[in-house]
């Protein structure tokens, strides 16, 4: 019999004897923990053989090891993401350092470990890789090797999972005769992604121009939260996450599109974020607030084909998944969902949409999650006000715009005074030297910058005497050169040496790197004689990318090094905290 709490029922305690099973979750944007519980719904599915006791698996997050007797545990199966370039996920960041300190046996225990990741990054899966290789060294038993995915890649999903129910099928395990208890460690007060702070919107202005007639122009805003009262501490560096709502009228366009009115009443999401027992809501509100109407995730294209048997639209869904759910392999399919949003697919296959209840769809549709923006102030000047720098995000697909969700939120829907969900992101490799006297490198076009205004801001409270060299990009100098005022202040008094590529005021683009490699002669000495650390913030796919290659070219042609001389440079400089990246894949 299995005692489960109605909040959510992958937490469970058992009053009867059973195999154990510990589905162990560290996450981000809390994707490792929809497969941790999908594989926990499989689990469940299986069937005792030869006498054997059933399993009993749960599913606990990675914040949460402390509460976890490891003694006691005998299957252990681990999916666990790699935040940004190489490093854990926030709450799972204590559990990575215990695990790698740790010098226990646990032989007794048989895991898997599930590695999520991008490969965009250079250090893909990192720490997927790493807890699997340190559950090794502890002598555990790899009962399934270790699966790297890239992105959401569902093809490499399901097949570590169909290898772990096999080899469960075949599994001996001594059960656990006495009442397993995980006692709770929710009780820490401190908002997190899964219980935020209800923060009040302060200030709100425009950073770019919306005075010049660009046609490129782009709307980026600073917004300030009020943390008052929240018990919310955080260090230059980190990132504020933001839990959005969606658009009302995208929220009508799905509700038509489900032939529903939206006065349905639905339960609240199990990881609603302020989830009460037996909670319902309209789907209305439902929508708005839990779901991703942007997302189509594979569930709910193997829905569709399910039920097209004898349809026109089977032939169409037969070829879009023929080559499978990976959207690194099944390019098709992923240009073809790249366009459209979950309401576009209803529309487009309605022929079977029609026959699914919106219960149906809502099964098969992504969690509405939360999204992290680099904060732009420096606790020390004012704890309670925490700043972020956003680009607004408008595009067009098929002819229809579109938006982003968080960025029109805060820019469209957000008012003055106005309460939205927040919490913080540590990011503790990203910050700066302690000894102020240290040179500073940093580079960030766009809202890269934005870690940088609380670098600079931090450094200025505290008259540090190190030199601070700002790269930082936009494409105009009357259009979106983001905090000019305070930049230009900064550089008058001498205080950082301020380095600006417009890349399209000028018939050829100029970009920062194209201003490092001018710079070879300075940047070698500030690296090699002052030992002066190097910051970089924006995008990793193409950004980073040429920046590192800039840097790689300066070792090379101003310290005599070969190419692996100059990248194994690089790598120590990153090992000792003097080369950090805060990097995303747009």
């Amino acid at each position: 019999m299995v005692k489960k709490i109605k909040t959510d029922h992958y937490k469970c305690v058992y009053d009867k004897p059973g195999r154990q099973i510990l589905l162990l979750f560290g996450t981000e944007y809390g994707f490792s923990e929809e497969i941790a519980k999908k594989l926990f719904d499989r689990i469940c599915l299986l069937e005792s053989k030869n006498g054997q006791l059933p399993w009993q698996p749960r599913v606990v997050n990675a914040k949460q090891y402390e509460c976890i007797d490891f003694s006691r545990e005998h299957v252990l199966f681990v999916v666990i993401s790699t935040a940004g370039d190489g490093i854990p996920p926030t709450e799972a960041r204590h559990f990575s350092s215990w695990l790698l300190a740790y010098s226990g046996d646990l032989s007794h225990i048989k895991y898997s470990v599930l590695a999520l990741g991008d490969s965009n990054y250079p250090h893909f899966c990192r720490t997927g890789i790493t807890v699997d290789r340190r559950l090794s060294e502890l002598h555990s038993q790899q009962i399934v090797p270790c699966h790297k995915v890239d992105m959401e890649d569902w093809d490499v999903i399901n097949r570590w999972t169909e290898q772990i129910i096999t080899c469960l099928d075949a599994l001996t395990v001594e059960p656990c005769l006495d009442y397993l208890v995980i006692r709770s460690c929710d009780n820490d007060s401190t908002p997190l992604r899964n219980k935020p702070f209800l923060s009040r919107l302060k200030i709100k202005r425009l950073l770019t121009s919306d005075k010049v007639n660009h046609e490129d122009q782009k709307e980026t805003i600073h917004c300030e939260f009020d943390l008052t009262g929240s018990e919310i501490t955080w260090t230059a560096g980190d990132a504020l996450g933001i839990y959005p709502e969606n658009n009302p009228p995208e929220v009508d366009h799905l509700l038509k599109a489900l032939n529903a009115t939206g006065d349905e009443m639905v339960d609240v999401p199990t990881w609603a974020y302020h989830n009460k027992p037996d909670n319902q809501v309209s789907l209305k509100h439902s929508l708005m607030k839990y779901f991703d109407l942007k997302t189509i995730r594979p569930e709910l294209m193997l829905l569709l084909q399910r039920e097209a048997d004898g349809t026109s639209c089977q032939n169409k869904l037969d070829s879009l998944l023929k080559e499978g759910l990976s959207s690194k392999k099944n390019t098709f399919l992923h240009e073809y969902l790249y366009e459209r949003e979950v309401a576009d697919i209803l529309e487009e296959f309605c022929e079977v949409s029609s026959h699914l209840s919106p219960l149906d769809i809502l099964n098969q549709m992504k969690g509405l999650q939360p999204r992290y923006y680099s904060i732009s102030s420096s606790p020390l000047i004012d704890k309670d006000t925490c700043c972020v720098t956003v680009a607004v995000v408008r595009y067009i697909t098929l002819g229809k715009p579109r938006t982003g969700v968080t960025t029109t939120y805060l820019q469209d829907r957000l008012t003055i005074n106005q309460s939205c969900p927040v919490f913080i992101s540590e990011n503790p490799e990203f910050r700066l030297p302690a000894n102020t006297d240290i040179p500073m490198i940093m580079i960030g076009p766009g809202t890269g910058i934005a870690p940088f205004m609380a670098f600079i801001s931090e450094r200025y409270f505290k008259k540090a005497t190190g030199i601070n060299r700002l790269y930082f990009g936009c494409r105009h100098q009357e259009g979106d050169f983001l905090y000019r005022e305070e930049l230009e202040h900064w550089a008058h008094k001498g205080f950082v040496q301020l380095c600006v590529a417009f890349s399209r005021d000028q018939p050829e683009k100029v970009y920062v790197q194209h201003l490092i490699r001018k710079d070879a002669d300075l940047l070698w000495e500030m690296i090699n004689d002052q030992n002066a650390h190097i910051y970089v913030c924006g995008d990793a796919k193409h950004m980073a990318k040429d920046v590192h290659k800039e840097l790689v070219a300066i070792l090379m042609n101003k310290g005599n090094m070969t190419e692996i001389e100059a990248e194994k440079f690089l790598t120590e400089l990153e090992s000792k905290g003097c080369y950090q990246k805060d990097v995303w894949v747009a």
